[in-house]
């Protein structure tokens, strides 16, 4: 990706972790009206539609953007596998805290 800035929580960026915060409280409030797996997918589509929205307009035209397109898939599916798994861990350390006491002591 010819131009594109690298954005990870491990910059310790305040304002994205207060964006991420935001898209999470609007994800919980959806839990009103509409079922988990239905705001889960829908948070996805958002997102690889602005991602790809990012790639789109940080390119110079469409040819480098075209160019470009494998290395951002490559780099987006890389980060959110990381952040998925980082958060998966994250449910299995607290899970007792974050959803209910574990009965089965695992």
């Amino acid at each position: 990706m010819s131009k594109k800035k690298d954005v990870s929580p491990q910059d310790n960026d305040q304002k994205f972790w207060d964006l991420a915060e935001q898209f999470i409280e609007q994800a919980n409030n959806g839990l009103e009206n509409s079922e988990p797996g239905k705001i889960g997918a829908a948070m996805l589509y958002a997102a690889a539609r602005f991602n790809a929205f990012v790639v789109a307009s940080s390119s110079v035209d469409r040819k480098e953007y075209i160019a470009d397109m494998d290395e951002a898939m490559e780099y987006l599916s890389k980060q959110f596998r990381h952040m998925l798994g980082d958060n998966l861990r994250d449910f299995k350390e607290n899970y007792k805290h974050y959803i209910k006491p574990d009965e089965s002591g695992q």
